[in-house]
């Protein structure tokens, strides 16, 4: 499909370079961990030392300088070909961006810089059992004891802890209880901490790849230095980069809507039925037509968002409209999909079966659509 939004040469290049990686290296050998519901390590390795990690980040910090508009092309090319792996890198990038945007320079010496240059992984600790969607309610306590905060608490979904290449987690915990939202602050919480564990990822319908497991800390003491910013900014810090990371949720619906798309036409172009090709059914172009029509405006929201987001604009309403857009689509795209296969779609042997737990998960993370609705309404009384 055509654009007029041009890529500019340094994003066409990249988009290059990840769609070979995607097709040459990834495809031939993610679907083996998909089967199993393993976390890829070795390609996550290889992924990373193509400097892939660090897209969006600051060269000083060894990443690429694209911003989010880069992340966004990463994200959505990878989902076109297994959207777990995409989410294995959305959820890098919630705890890089926080710190990027918000760490000393010495944290993102410490930190940024090995996550962009894919020395390990990291998690986003913000969601707790009782809260879900509800950030301003985390329990998680960090108490000032000298040079040092003790964390006490559990997350839960937290995504690429646990797993290999887990090297640190980004944790929001209540540091001025008497403050309420104001009251949070942000912690880098190294692997290897004593008192810090992860509990065992499970079996998952979506990202079915991307380990999601809980945090504990249990009296887990956390020197000064490691709180990222500013006392007291923990609220500002998660809805920003949970802003930033639904763009990126967003891409990824959108190159998994293609996928259900690319599944769709290439299942379609070698059915008949009756002697006829399934496609001479209005039936089921019609349904495609609509969900190819909704993929270009979801390109389009994408891209102004992430546009927004890199100009340090207001972005936030266009973000949740992004992310809810694209999502939705995504559910709707496999859907569609699934009902071209007909009774085949419902086989593993057919890759579009797996799909719609991978498409429902993102109607979830990083807000539900129910939230999205909720930031989006506001504009009404704006």
């Amino acid at each position: 499909m055509q654009m007029l939004m041009d890529l500019t040469d340094d994003e066409a290049a990249l988009r290059d370079s990840v769609s070979n990686f995607a097709e040459r290296v990834l495809r031939p050998r993610i679907g083996a961990y998909v089967a199993r519901h393993e976390f890829p390590a070795s390609l996550v390795r290889e992924f990373a030392a193509a400097g892939f990690m660090g897209t969006a980040y600051d060269p000083a910090y060894d990443g690429s300088g694209m911003r989010t508009r880069g992340a966004a092309i990463v994200a959505e090319l990878l989902a076109r070909v297994e959207p777990g792996f995409a989410a294995i890198f959305l959820c890098n990038s919630a705890p890089m961006t926080v710190i990027a945007r918000y760490g000393s320079d010495a944290l993102r010496q410490q930190w940024l810089s090995k996550l962009c240059r894919g020395e390990m992984v990291a998690s986003f600790g913000v969601t707790e059992p009782h809260g879900g969607s509800d950030v301003a309610s985390i329990r998680t306590r960090a108490v000032e004891d000298g040079e040092d905060f003790v964390l006490t608490g559990s997350k839960v979904f937290s995504t690429n802890a646990g797993t290999p290449l887990h090297g640190l987690s980004t944790v929001v915990a209540v540091t001025d209880p008497d403050r309420g939202s104001k009251g949070l602050s942000t912690f880098v919480v190294p692997v290897g901490t004593p008192g810090f564990s992860v509990g065992k990822a499970g079996r998952k319908v979506g990202w079915r790849i991307a380990d999601s497991v809980e945090l504990f800390f249990d009296n887990c003491r956390v020197p000064k230095s490691l709180m990222v910013g500013n006392r007291g900014d923990g609220l500002k810090q998660i809805l920003t980069t949970l802003s930033i990371g639904r763009i990126l949720v967003a891409a990824t619906a959108l190159g998994l809507a293609r996928k259900a798309v690319d599944l769709a036409k290439s299942y379609g172009a070698r059915r008949s039925v009756g002697g006829k090709p399934i496609f001479d059914n209005q039936g089921l172009t019609f349904p495609l037509a609509d969900v190819l029509t909704k993929i270009h405006a979801a390109e389009l929201m994408v891209r102004n968002a992430a546009c927004l987001a890199d100009a340090e604009r207001p972005f936030r309403t266009e973000t949740s409209m992004a992310k809810l857009f694209a999502s939705e689509l995504a559910v709707e795209a496999v859907d569609t999909a699934l009902q071209v296969h007909g009774g085949y779609g419902v086989f593993e042997e057919f890759e579009i079966s797996g799909l719609m737990g991978e498409a429902k998960v993102l109607q979830i993370v990083e807000g539900t659509s129910e939230v999205q609705r909720l930031i989006i309404s506001r504009e009404l009384t704006a």
